[in-house]
């Protein structure tokens, strides 16, 4: 995908002009407690990711169910896996387990022979101890209590976090290797994002905007998966360029 066409997305970005890089006032206050972001960057950072959504947004098969379950299993499948090795697997996992109860049954081998060529298979044991423990405790759903549901044995705070927003519809915040990027390019610039998660992760719940969790996190995982890349960002066409810290990005 480059600036001028985005494969596979029906419209074409504007052609930009580059822009000389000039220092940027942070929009992020620092202070003894939690970062706070200005205002003026906070709401044109919403607004700009929104609109890009609206029309760049990727057409996802977990995009159009909110079955706890089912969102669960994309975000495990998702860890660490591109999603054009996901989609396929995604529908064939659902086809041979469509329930909690049906995976819980199952035996780990079994699960873990079906996972087959994802990778990292700690995973669909992982997924298959979460399966039975929701039957066991849960009555075979997934609880939508934020601490019985982070409290689960191999959900972590980013998974915890989408099933919330994309299940729940409730405006809880996201932190993957995309989004992290994204916003630490955004409104800090420099430095290993990895250093700075606990303010992120501020910055994460803070930026969405009220009863939009759905719309925004789903958002943020795109922009930064299709536009804030890791390598050869598309900076020369992104909405936020004019105030982000790290504009333009030197990547290796």
């Amino acid at each position: 995908m480059s600036c001028i066409r985005l494969a596979s997305i029906p419209r074409i970005l504007p052609r930009m002009v580059p822009v000389k890089k000039s220092p940027k006032k942070s929009a992020v206050k620092t202070s003894a407690s939690a970062p706070s972001i200005d205002r003026g960057p906070k709401r044109r950072f919403q607004n700009r990711l929104l609109k890009w959504y609206d029309e760049f947004g990727r057409d996802l098969p977990w995009r159009r169910t909110s079955d706890p379950y089912k969102i669960l299993v994309s975000e495990v499948m998702l860890q660490q896996t591109q999603v054009d090795r996901v989609i396929p697997k995604y529908h064939e996992f659902l086809g041979k387990y469509p329930t909690l109860k049906d995976l819980a049954a199952a035996q780990p081998d079994d699960v873990r022979e079906t996972w087959y060529p994802l990778g990292y298979n700690v995973r669909p044991y992982r997924l298959h101890s979460i399966a039975c423990e929701a039957v066991e405790q849960y009555g075979a759903t997934i609880p939508k209590d934020p601490e019985k549901l982070q409290a689960m044995k191999g959900i972590g705070r980013y998974t915890a976090g989408a099933v919330r927003s994309f299940a729940f519809n409730e405006d809880a915040p996201i932190l993957d290797t995309n989004v992290m990027r994204l916003l630490h390019r955004v409104f800090l610039g420099n430095g290993d994002p990895k250093t700075k998660k606990p303010r992120l992760w501020v910055m994460s719940e803070e930026l969405i905007p009220k009863g939009k969790g759905y719309d925004f996190n789903q958002a943020l995982m795109d922009f930064g998966a299709m536009m804030c890349t890791a390598r050869n960002p598309k900076c020369m066409c992104c909405p936020m360029r004019d105030f982000c810290q790290a504009y333009p990005v030197q990547t290796k």
